[in-house]
């Protein structure tokens, strides 16, 4: 009766496990934990098409494949970022001073803005510190003196005239057609602009780039210090395998009007 009842048992068993699907690694795999990460609104070429796309986008989507968490982009006004971060609204926020609050955990730097002065090459100017915009027309950036800091401001107070425009595509226009001396802003937004203006117009002038002010490098915010951790890793993950510098390059190309070779591609 025992023998039977053990045979009974082992039949059963053996029905159960062929019947059962078979475990894969995708069905055993724990799906990866989203998290609500407040971004700019769109800022092209860093933040594009609801931040579906975009330098910063592509590299922190590069940044967390694999880490286990998802990344979901809220686009904000700067303030409104800040402050649904710090409030516990989000669990992390892009594009940071690191010095600028100490709310959360800061991951490394991995993503740097630099801010370049270009003129027309046609009329070789010399402008190798902020200090030789003296005299200059300068057009710039909405908010220029605010967010490039003193330095910037206190230089352009002895400019020959200064001004600033919320439309960034339209400076390269400008610049072409004599009205402004140098036009300062970030490199790859400038770039952008030619780019645009190219391909509406088929007008193309070669600039001279004038690196006149340190990159400005930025780190994004956690409240939970694993995610800091497995972003850090991602990262060093992604400059060790060439796959950071392939995403700034893949953008560096599709940017230019022609190949610069001599375009810097952040580290």
């Amino acid at each position: 009766m025992r023998a039977s009842l053990t045979n009974h048992a082992l039949r059963v068993l053996f029905t159960v496990i062929c019947l059962s699907p078979p475990v894969t690694a995708q069905t055993a795999a724990t799906p990866p934990e989203m998290i609500e990460i407040a971004t700019r609104e769109n800022l092209p070429p860093y933040v594009v098409d609801r931040a579906a796309h975009g330098i910063e986008i592509d590299l922190v989507h590069a940044i967390l494949k694999g880490s286990g968490y998802e990344p979901v982009f809220v686009q904000q006004p700067r303030v409104r970022m800040i402050s649904a971060f710090e409030n516990g609204q989000m669990n992390g926020i892009l594009t940071q001073n690191v010095l600028a609050s100490e709310v959360g955990c800061a991951t490394d730097w991995y993503i740097a803005h630099q801010n370049i002065a270009v003129s027309m090459a046609s009329k070789n100017l010399s402008i190798d510190s902020l200090d030789d915009l003296k005299g200059l027309s300068i057009l710039s950036f909405s908010g220029a003196t605010r967010y490039l800091g003193p330095e910037f401001q206190q230089a352009v107070a002895n400019t020959k005239r200064y001004t600033e425009s919320g439309d960034q595509s339209k400076h390269i226009k400008l610049l072409y057609s004599g009205r402004f001396d140098a036009v300062v802003g970030d490199r790859w937004i400038l770039a952008l602009a030619q780019k645009s203006h190219f391909t509406k117009t088929g007008e193309y002038r070669e600039l001279k780039h004038h690196p006149i002010m340190e990159p400005s490098l930025y780190v994004a915010r956690f409240h939970d210090q694993k995610v800091c951790d497995a972003f850090n890793l991602g990262l060093r993950r992604l400059r060790a395998d060439g796959s950071y510098a392939e995403i700034w390059n893949g953008y560096r190309k599709s940017l230019a009007v022609t190949t610069d070779s001599k375009a810097p591609v952040p580290q």
